[in-house]
């Protein structure tokens, strides 16, 4: 069993991002408004947009260079819609209630006789904001090829809330072996991924089994496990003290310890009995350095474990370039490898 030691609370907080109120916001064009409208017109502007501009030319319907309310909510709701054919959706299980708040998972099931592996996907989001219907499209696409996707929503402030939201995350996970019976998938089958923050929890939850105050109790079934058995990590943070060498996107008004930063770093708990890992990274992200993902597969390979490292040509923080063919292939070809 793995172990730390520690009781953080880590107060590492991405300077990108005001803190949210509460720890139950959800990605809302009031999120978007928020970070956004610099003159306060009730529009978000292209101008105005520092995030990806592959997301603002898909919200702004118009062409007309603002993104309103209205084509936030349909841009969402159609992205929501665009699903596989017979596949049946669960949407909104609750797992757990933590802090007051309903903890929720939306499950994709295939049409299939047989018990299905099982994705579970972790959104991203800063770890302040985003929403459990934001799925990676070639995830989702796995549905139809024979896999269960389950996309869970964790609390949500920053990471000055660590560990609940990973408790949260592993508590996820062992509702989902609880409920396998249920619903019909494998509960012996099951890979986590995610992009962003959520490519940074899948790390931490793949890699941490068994440290006991990363487990948490969120949900109960603490007789189930959270060990998964391959992470798919999109351009997630892996080490937080070279990334805060490298990077402004912390709050430089805090002092930051080191132990804080070890704590809430997933390469902290590698060891050689961990999972594979598919990492996908583009070379011209600006959010989180790609020399992450790097140190990631570097340290892997150094523990004789394995290890697939694609550095997108030309890719930034997230876009298409993510859910394209190629890319679903390769997600396909490493899952189909290690869980059927």
């Amino acid at each position: 069993m793995k172990t730390t030691g520690l009781a953080v609370i880590f107060i590492c907080a991405v300077s990108s991002v005001a803190s949210a109120q509460n720890h139950g916001q959800k990605f809302t064009f009031d999120n978007m408004l928020e970070r956004h409208d610099r003159n306060g017109d009730g529009t978000v502007s292209k101008e105005e947009y520092r995030g990806n501009p592959k997301l603002f030319d898909r919200l702004d319907a118009n062409k007309n260079g603002s993104v309103t309310r209205e084509e936030f909510d349909s841009g969402f709701k159609k992205r929501a819609n665009q699903l596989p054919e017979n596949v049946t959706v669960h949407r909104d299980l609750e797992y757990a209630v933590a802090d007051g708040e309903s903890l929720k998972l939306d499950l994709y099931l295939p049409a299939t006789t047989n018990p299905a592996p099982l994705m579970v996907w972790i959104h991203g989001g800063g770890w302040r904001s985003g929403d459990k219907a934001g799925v990676n499209p070639a995830i989702i696409r796995l549905s139809s090829d024979g896999y269960a996707v389950a996309s869970i929503n964790y609390r949500l402030k920053d990471l000055s809330i660590h560990p609940k939201n990973i408790h949260d995350c592993k508590g996820a996970v062992r509702w989902l072996r609880a409920n396998a019976d249920k619903y019909g998938y494998d509960p012996s089958r099951v890979a986590v991924g995610g992009g962003s923050a959520g490519g940074h929890l899948s790390l931490l939850l793949g890699l941490s089994s068994g440290v006991t105050d990363l487990e948490g109790t969120v949900g109960g079934n603490t007789n189930q496990s959270s060990a998964v058995k391959a992470i798919v990590d999109l351009y997630g943070p892996s080490e937080f003290s070279e990334f805060a060498k490298s990077s402004d996107r912390f709050n430089k008004a805090h002092e930051i310890r080191t132990d804080q930063l070890k704590h809430a770093s997933p390469l902290t708990y590698l060891d050689k009995n961990d999972p594979p890992v598919l990492i996908l990274h583009g070379d011209q992200d600006t959010t989180v350095p790609v020399e992450q993902s790097i140190l990631t597969d570097k340290r892997y390979k150094e523990l004789g474990l394995e290890s697939h490292l694609h550095i997108l040509e030309g890719a930034g923080h997230g876009g298409p370039a993510f859910s394209d063919e190629e890319r679903y292939q390769l997600i396909k070809t490493f899952l189909d490898r290690h869980l059927k």
